[in-house]
């Protein structure tokens, strides 16, 4: 890391602890060689890795967990700094509760729909003996299950794998997850990112695979995926808990699960079954604000949301080309 970055990163965990990952230096690199341009702000008592999207000359801003700290003055500070760029519309996802909506509403913002999990599920860390205790049973029989059938995990930076384990995801619920050159970007280009492959005892082939970022003390599960072979032997189990106890040997104190449904969602919810699933590693659930948007110029704004249409027909007519 440079003089620069740790500067930044440094700066961010003054204001709140831990420092949320998604406003690292770090992620702003990533982001920045996926498409959108990056500019790191500081304005007033705010800090902000802002993603920016540009249509013509109509630019909109996207601040993933952000600003920091997140509280009023900093959303002013960030509006501020909006206006004198120009910016035609702005999207915040600050990391606080809701106590936080009565501000942005006052402030002209609009709840929209999220971008990153709204709720979550952090479990605190301490020995893995000790925190193996605190899981449920069926979680721990899982886990002790899939030991003694000879289950591995190897840790790495296996995007290609990764990546094959979710198209197995992407095909069985049909939802759309990144490809490999994203996952290798964060295996590259964060201080911290590995994967852990869980795999079969009599053919070493991976039957699971779970990619974990660390920073400032919290470890986050941004993606996995499971071909579904051979479940008898809980290789995601044994994938999850080796992610999960590695971080807790590495002195990380707690670990974000990295999304879960909210509270009494609908049995139908898409998360309701990894939800359970995560339930079961015990720790908290958090609900965050969620996503708000403020237009600071209709005109602008409707430039942005036309074009977005046209994208979003082209997507439609090539899922219907055979």
């Amino acid at each position: 890391m440079s003089s620069e970055s740790e500067r930044w990163d440094a700066e961010l965990s003054e204001r709140t602890s831990p420092a949320p990952l998604l406003q690292s230096w770090a992620w702003g690199e990533v982001q920045s060689r996926a498409g959108w341009s990056v500019e790191r702000v500081r304005a007033g008592t705010a800090m902000a890795t802002v993603l920016l999207r540009k249509v013509g000359p109509v630019r909109e801003a996207y601040v993933p967990r952000g600003p920091v700290p997140a509280t009023a003055e900093a959303i002013d500070s960030l509006m501020e700094w909006s206006r004198s760029r120009r910016i035609a519309r702005i999207v915040v996802e600050p990391e606080a509760g809701a106590d936080l909506s009565e501000g942005l509403s006052a402030r002209g913002f609009h709840n929209t729909a999220p971008i990153q999990p709204q709720h979550t599920r952090i479990v605190p860390l301490g020995p893995p003996a000790d925190l193996l205790k605190t899981f449920k049973h069926g979680r721990r029989y899982n886990i002790r299950a899939g030991i003694k059938r000879g289950v591995t995990v190897e840790e790495g930076k296996d995007a290609a794998e990764l990546a094959r384990q979710s198209a197995a995801v992407e095909r069985r619920e049909s939802i759309s997850l990144p490809d490999r050159r994203y996952y290798q970007l964060l295996l590259d280009l964060l201080p911290w990112c590995r994967t852990y492959n869980a795999l079969d005892p009599y053919n070493q082939e991976a039957l699971a695979t779970v990619l974990v970022a660390r920073h400032d003390g919290r470890a986050y599960s941004l993606f996995a995926g499971r071909t579904g072979r051979s479940r008898e032997l809980m290789g995601n189990d044994l994938a999850w808990w080796s992610a999960i106890s590695s971080a807790a040997e590495a002195g990380c104190k707690d670990f974000d699960l990295w999304g879960v449904p909210p509270p009494r969602a609908h049995p139908n919810h898409p998360w309701i079954g990894i939800g359970v699933f995560k339930s079961e590693f015990g720790g908290e659930e958090i609900a965050y604000c969620g996503a708000w948007e403020l237009v600071l110029s209709g005109s602008r704004a409707a430039v942005l949301n036309a074009e977005r249409k046209v994208r979003a027909s082209i997507r439609g007519l090539k899922r219907n080309i055979p």
